[in-house]
This record gives C-alpha cells, sequence and structure tokens, in this order.
C-alpha cells in the first residue's frame, strides 16, 4: 500500500481492486439509488417513490429554477431564472449559466443539470408517432408504450398555445413559411393531437411549457416526490462508478464537488437504475467492469476501481451510437420581422412583454423560439423510409433560420468510447454512415432547395447553396441513443443489446437504465417527448421486476 494526500486528509489507497479507503462509508442505504437528474431521472425516481421505495436521486450539476437553490434570478422577478422564461431560450446559449450548465466531460454536448436537455433546450415537444416504436422488442411496441405516453401527457402536455389569452405573438415568420408550403401541397396538422402524420405536413411548435413557464420533469415530477419522506436528492455529485459483490451491486461511488467521495449503499435487496443519459451512463458501466473489454481496460487507466477481471461483463456498451444530423439553411426573405430582442428583456428594459408576461401570462415571452415545425418522409434508395423533421425560427430581420433534421429510419451509427483522461470520447461518428442516409439526405434537401431557389416569394438561401455542401456540413442533433440498447439478443452472447426488455442490465442481477441509451431506434422528432414517454415506460418495468 501507499500514502496520498486528499482534501487535506491522509488516505490509503489499496492495490488490486478493493474499495479505496478514501471513499468514506456512509449509513444510510437505500431501496433505489438513481443515477442522474435528468428528464429520465426525475420521472424514474419519483415514479418510484410513489411506491412507497426509498429512493434516492444523485445529479452532477445544480438546480436551474429558484425553487431548487438557483440565483441565476431575472433582474425584473427575483422569482424566475432565464430558464424558466420561454422567450428567453434563445439567450441561454450566450449566458454564462450555459457553461454552468453544460458537461466538461464528454466530447459532444450534454446538459450537467437538474432537468438535463429539459433545462437548456428549445423545448419543441414532438409527441412520438406509433412508428417511432416499430424496431423496439415485443413490450415495447405503441400498443404497450401507449399507456406510458398517457401517463406522461396527463402531467406534462406540452402546448402549442401557451400563451394565457390563447393567442399566437409575433407570426410575420410563420405566415410567410406556410404560404411557401402551402404551395407545395403541404398541409397544416397538429404535431400533437395528429401525431403520427409526418409526411408533407407542417405545424404551429407545441413546446414543452405549462403555466407559460418551461415545464419537464423539474416542474411535473420532481415536486411530487419532493414531498414524500421516502426521497432524497443530492445535488453536485458525481457517480464515479457501481460497486459490485460478482453479479449484485451494493452501492455507488460518489464525488462531491468538493472532491470527496464516499460509498453510497443500497439496502439488502436494494437496486440502482442509471438515468445519467446516452453519454453518461456508459461511462459509469465502463468505470464498473461492463462494456467491450478494450473500454474496461480505458478505464482501468483513468484509475478508477474496477471489479476483479473475472467479474467484468461483455457487453456491447456504447455501440449502437445513434443521433440526428442537422443541415442548416439561412433563408433571407423580404418580411420585416425579427427574432425577440432578449438582450432588452434581460436587462428588464422591455416594459411592455414583460409586464405582459407578469401580469397575464401572455404574450411572446410565453414562447418558444421556433413558429413552425415541419415534417417529411423520403423512400431511400435500400427502400427504407426515412423521415425528415425541419424546424423554422427567425434569427434576423425577415431572416429564417432552417434546421433539416434527418430522423427516423435513418441507418448511420456510430461507437462511443472511454479517454484516457476518463472523459467520453466519439469513436466512431454516427453520422451519413450509410450511403441510403447519404442519398436520401441529397433527395430531400436537393428538392427543397429548389424548391426554395424557385418560389415566387423571393426566398434567397444566404449559407450553402450548393446541396452538397449542405450534405457535408451536417451539425449534431444532441439526440443521442442507443448506447445500451434494448432488446432480447442477450449482448453476452454476441447479440447487440445490454438491456433486457425489463431494462435490466444483462449479467447484473439488480442494475437497471431508464434513459435515453436503451433506445431502440431515433425517434421521428426532438427526443424530449419520447425520452420521458420511454422513461415512465421503463420506472413500470422495473417496479414490476421480481
Amino acid at each position: 500500500m501507499r500514502l496520498v494526500s486528499r482534501s487535506g486528509l491522509i488516505a490509503l489507497v489499496l492495490a488490486g481492486n478493493s474499495l479505496a479507503a478514501c471513499a468514506k462509508g456512509n449509513t444510510t442505504t437505500y431501496d433505489y439509488i438513481v443515477v442522474g437528474g435528468g428528464p429520465s431521472g426525475i420521472i424514474t425516481a419519483e415514479r418510484i417513490s410513489e411506491a412507497n421505495k426509498k429512493v434516492l436521486l444523485i445529479e452532477k450539476g445544480p438546480g436551474p429554477t429558484v425553487s431548487t437553490g438557483s440565483n441565476h434570478t431575472l433582474v425584473w422577478n427575483d422569482t424566475l431564472t432565464p430558464i424558466d422564461v420561454p422567450g428567453l431560450t434563445t439567450a441561454i446559449g450566450g449566458l454564462d449559466l450555459w457553461q454552468e450548465y453544460t458537461c466538461k466531460d464528454h466530447e459532444a454536448t450534454a446538459a450537467c443539470v437538474l432537468g438535463g436537455g429539459t433545462t437548456i433546450n428549445y423545448m419543441v415537444f414532438v409527441h412520438p408517432p406509433e412508428h417511432d416504436f416499430d424496431k423496439w422488442p415485443a413490450g415495447w411496441k405503441w400498443v404497450d408504450i401507449a399507456p406510458a405516453a398517457q401517463r406522461l401527457y396527463e402531467r406534462n402536455p406540452g402546448s402549442n398555445t401557451p400563451s394565457a389569452d390563447g393567442e399566437r405573438y409575433d407570426p410575420g415568420m410563420y405566415d410567410i413559411f406556410s404560404t411557401f408550403l402551402n404551395k407545395l401541397g403541404w398541409r397544416l396538422t397538429d404535431m400533437s393531437e395528429q401525431a403520427n402524420d409526418k409526411h408533407m405536413v407542417y405545424s404551429h411548435p407545441t413546446w414543452n411549457i405549462k403555466n407559460s413557464k418551461r415545464a419537464g420533469p423539474v416542474r411535473t415530477y420532481l415536486p411530487l416526490a419532493q414531498q414524500r419522506d421516502n426521497f432524497s436528492l443530492r445535488l453536485g455529485t458525481t457517480v464515479i462508478r457501481l460497486v459490485r459483490e460478482g453479479s449484485r451491486v451494493t452501492g455507488v461511488e460518489v464525488q462531491g464537488s468538493n472532491g470527496t467521495r464516499e460509498i453510497i449503499n443500497l439496502s439488502k435487496n436494494g437496486r440502482v437504475v442509471l438515468s445519467a443519459g446516452a453519454l453518461a451512463t456508459p461511462r459509469v458501466l465502463f468505470n464498473s467492469g461492463i462494456g467491450p473489454k478494450e473500454q474496461v481496460e480505458v478505464a482501468a487507466k483513468t484509475g478508477v476501481t474496477l471489479p476483479p477481471q473475472k467479474d467484468w461483463i461483455e457487453l456491447p456498451v456504447g455501440k449502437n451510437f445513434k443521433d440526428h444530423p442537422i443541415f442548416t439553411l439561412d433563408i433571407q426573405t423580404n418580411g420585416t420581422w425579427g427574432p425577440l430582442a432578449s438582450d432588452i428583456v434581460l436587462d428588464g428594459s422591455d416594459t411592455k412583454n414583460i409586464d405582459l408576461y407578469e401580469t397575464a401570462g401572455s404574450g411572446v415571452l410565453t414562447q418558444g423560439r421556433h413558429r413552425l415545425i415541419f415534417f417529411s418522409s423520403v423512400v431511400g434508395s435500400d427502400g427504407v423510409t426515412r423521415y425528415f423533421q425541419g424546424s423554422a425560427a427567425p434569427s434576423g430581420t425577415g431572416l429564417i433560420s432552417l434546421k433539416v433534421y434527418l430522423t427516423h429510419g435513418l441507418t448511420s451509427e456510430g461507437v462511443l468510447g472511454l479517454a484516457e483522461d476518463g472523459k467520453t470520447k466519439i469513436l466512431q461518428s454516427p453520422y451519413l454512415q450509410t450511403e441510403a442516409d447519404v442519398d436520401a439526405a441529397t433527395t430531400f434537401i436537393g428538392n427543397f432547395v429548389e424548391n426554395l431557389q424557385s418560389s415566387e416569394l423571393g426566398f434567397k438561401i444566404k449559407n450553402f447553396t450548393n446541396v452538397s455542401a449542405i450534405i457535408n456540413n451536417p451539425t449534431s442533433g444532441v439526440h443521442f441513443v442507443g448506447t445500451a440498447k434494448i432488446g432480447t439478443d442477450d449482448g453476452r452472447k454476441g447479440g447487440s443489446s445490454v438491456v433486457d426488455t425489463n431494462a435490466k442490465v444483462y449479467g447484473v442481477d439488480n442494475l437497471f437504465v431508464s434513459d435515453a441509451s436503451i433506445h431502440a431506434d431515433l425517434p421521428s422528432g426532438n427526443s424530449q417527448a419520447i425520452v420521458m414517454v420511454v422513461a415512465e415506460a421503463a420506472a413500470a418495468k422495473i417496479l414490476a421486476y421480481k
């Protein structure tokens, strides 16, 4: 053994696979430890606590609202933060809190804040269509999932008319772009009420907004859990690894914001649920001796305490990594409308919009960034139907920022792994890896660009006009899924799945996963709604598992 100093204390670091003595013991035990306070973790923890289990929810980041401890209040209202006000979503990326709320230990973008992506995203809330579950295993088809979706929508339905007066504000961009789509034969639908309609349709956005504020589980689930004595929440705490004895997890090793480590223990028949997201859940698994051997060996180089090698479990963690590639078009029109001037809202000088928001829960501040969402599809060269989502927002005077996502049906996938500094890294890009994906994207974008350029409305594309250039410059949708995929083909036996249809990790008796990493396929639109639906379903499966 050797002696090291940590936080002013002398800690014994034992060689081999024994627990590091610097991880202090904790005598409190829990029936369930839920790792990750994003949308999946909050929903899972709330539903499990509702079943009268003693639950600890652990979140790496801080709370984003006044009630969860944030002091980032607005100058004109000390009960609200910029996160709360829907109209300020565009401004968040330019504020100091963006750096505070985003993770520093992933190569890709992820949220490290209570509520996860639902705290910092643009709030587009796409109710998943039934076909999004076609490739999921038995027990996870839409007919099975529909009750979970209904439970979610009862608490967190989203809204396309979030202003209390029922009005839609700032309609200029919507009016001109919907006119363009109408001339092409597209149809107006309600993207929530007609969720299955995903070809040549457009809609007013449904946003994750409730009572004129950003919704999501921080507002719609967490308060219910916090009313119960059997629920605990720890913020600013990073889960390093699972403490394992053979095929059983006995607790988790965590590190606080001050660097102090400790072991938090499960009760005799306790369980752990990983809900850290498609980027972070794989790291916890790698650090616990679960995943491809080469990734567990990388984890060993980071200094993490692994179980004995005989207890390592070979599973395809990090594989089946998928995301939506985004193709961006900036379209200049002759309109005189523009985006909300969020700077004068932040400094309090936009008294007209602020007063309408504060006194009546109405106005443009109740709305998100986007003004129109559209969906369509293309049959690829391989015979597979691929879907597209377009999200349109004003970004300058008469300027439309259009983000086109290649979504459900794409066949490209990548690989997520671990770097020797302990950060996750993308080993293989998930974007446009198959010829059929490239062909489908080229067909759809090519037709759309041609229609824009020939429109009698006088549209002008300002950035890339060459279709090949557009296709060759995709950006991330930040809608990562699949890195601990659910399925019946046990990954220990050459299959592609990490968790079974109970959301339990193959080879571990009491370890479950409830987040986007288990998703068997990409959704047809922005992923927050489907992530929350699946969390509702997974919580029920976990509670029912004997």
